[in-house]
């Protein structure tokens, strides 16, 4: 359908494409009509070549379906995949063939037949069946037919290198014409191409949609044991619970073989090398357990003893390790290294190998309460130290991993600023002074802000009231807002001012979340 594949192909097959290509290279020199004899000939190969590929791919059904009978759970889904794949097959091979019944009847007339074709040399009647008028023949229906043909067998094809012959087989992007211009796949197979070869042409596709359909499906039916399990080789396995345990509870491992005969109980010695020596695991599931006495890194060893089928032992040796920590618990303030008063503060705790669901913690000087994947803590009194307590449940257990001193503060004063946004529509906070802001930005962002300088704290404050203090050579004017929204009057004053003057803004009061009203400092502003 477009440029060589990587197929394996017999010889007979490969005669069969050779001979196809010097041909349609000979149509262009104008050979005698004797060269369409030549695609007859082709042709005539080609269907036997398609037989033999549709008695395989029904041998292949045929035993993927009794597969399907043995194990219809394991096989049913990828019987599935193949049936739909030998469903689009057919349709496109059908299509294809109706396709070859027009062409043929265009040149001959109705009673035109495939088989027997009169007008073998006829330049016209492909283009004006796959061409049309415009370009809107049955040649872009083909098209889009092969393409989505092509999908299917993409969706279920996962192997790399036969997606890339799927891919190669069916290409369908632009091709050399006889005139060696690139042109549309449509354009280059059917534009003046005589019956013969359009018709061998088709057929040749047949054969490619036969020969792939049978790749396709045997894929699939080698995909059915793809997940199961060949051994080849035993070895001794020690499966932890966790490697890091706490002082006080338990390691815990399972110790299996990598592949087990069920008929045979293995036996597991702790200790010892090659069936020498060690204590037998009285466990009949592998599962070892140990006290976790001392801090650090520990050791052990030992081998699993089993017969084969002959009744000759052997053993398989194992070795692992495993680390004892001192009870510990990470507790941390994310937003500060102090709590504040009278306002949420959020805290993270995490118990090294502990579930966050096994963990809990309390407070002295306040609350704590746990807040989606972390904590929220609320201190009662200012410079009085909140202790946090960190506890975790271990094997029904409930066991104190550490402890927090935090200090309790006031939430400290917010500064004053005026936000307004950049040319990229970024925010931006102007704290006041050089290098001023420009009275456009000053008048449209008409209101101030009170926010903790340089802080990761997210507190919500609000402003109440400020003054706007402008002095003159009639003397100084001050102006009352009683929220943090620039009042008329004080606009008014603003939009009067010239470049580079100097004004204030004074007596600003803000309510911060815990509830206290806080006097800011005074900011100036350089208008420009």
């Amino acid at each position: 359908m477009g440029g060589a594949t990587n197929c394996p192909e017999t010889p007979r097959q490969k005669m069969i494409g050779m001979m196809y290509i010097v041909l349609t290279a000979l149509l262009a020199l104008n050979v005698s009509v004797s060269i369409l004899d030549g695609f007859t000939m082709v042709e005539q190969s080609l269907k036997v070549n398609i037989q033999g590929s549709e008695r395989r791919n029904t041998n292949l059904y045929e035993k993927f379906k009794s597969l399907a009978d043995q194990n219809p759970t394991k096989i049913g889904e990828w019987l599935k995949k193949a049936t739909e794949i030998q469903k689009e097959s057919d349709a496109l091979s059908k299509q294809i063939e109706d396709l070859k019944v027009q062409i043929v009847k265009q040149a001959d007339g109705d009673d035109g037949d495939v088989n027997h074709i009169e007008g073998r040399d006829n330049l016209d009647a492909a283009s004006h069946v796959c061409l049309g008028d415009g370009g809107l023949g049955k040649g872009i229906d083909l098209k889009k037919a092969i393409d989505k043909y092509k999908q299917t067998l993409l969706k279920y094809v996962s192997d790399p290198a036969k997606q890339e012959l799927i891919n190669k087989t069916f290409y369908t992007g632009s091709l050399k014409g006889h005139d060696g211009e690139s042109k549309p796949w449509e354009v280059a197979n059917f534009q003046m191409m005589p019956v013969a070869a359009a018709v061998t042409l088709l057929t040749k596709m047949q054969a490619d949609i036969r020969n792939i359909e049978g790749e396709a499906v045997t894929y699939l039916r080698s995909q059915v044991d793809a997940d199961d399990f060949r051994v080849n080789k035993i070895e001794a396995k020690v499966i932890p619970t966790s490697k890091y345990v706490i002082q006080g509870s338990s390691y815990e491992a399972q110790i299996i073989l990598a592949a087990i005969d069920t008929l045979a109980k293995p036996e597991i010695f702790i200790g010892g090398k090659d069936g020498n020596g060690g204590t037998k695991l009285e466990s009949t599931d592998g599962i070892y357990k140990r006290a976790a006495s001392s801090i650090g890194d520990q050791k052990y060893a030992g081998y699993i003893k089993i017969k084969n089928p002959a009744g000759e032992a052997r053993y398989y040796n194992f070795e692992s390790d495993f680390t004892v920590g001192a009870p510990s618990a990470t507790i941390s303030a994310d937003k500060m290294n102090v709590f504040y008063a009278g306002v949420d503060n959020p805290v993270s705790i995490s118990v090294p190998g502990i579930p966050s669901t096994a963990v809990t913690a309390t407070i002295t000087n306040g609350s704590i309460v746990r807040s989606g994947a972390g904590w929220i803590v609320r201190p009662a009194k200012i410079g009085q130290e909140a202790v946090v307590t960190v506890s975790a449940k271990i094997e029904n257990k409930v066991q104190v991993m550490g402890k927090g001193i935090f200090r309790v503060k006031m939430l400290p004063n917010p500064i004053a600023v005026i936000n307004y946004p950049d040319a990229n529509g970024n925010i931006v906070e102007y704290k006041g002074g050089a290098p001023g802001l420009q009275k456009t930005l000053l008048l449209s962002a008409n209101r101030i802000s009170a926010v903790l300088d340089n802080s990761e704290f997210d507190a919500k404050f609000q402003v109440l009231k400020f003054e706007l203090n402008i002095t003159n050579a009639m003397g100084s004017m001050i102006e009352m807002s009683s929220g943090p929204n620039f009042t008329q009057k004080q606009m008014d004053y603003l939009k009067q001012q010239p470049k580079g003057k100097k004004v204030f803004l004074s007596g600003i009061v803000a309510k911060g979340p815990d509830g206290t009203d806080r006097k800011l400092s005074p900011v100036e502003i350089i208008i420009n």
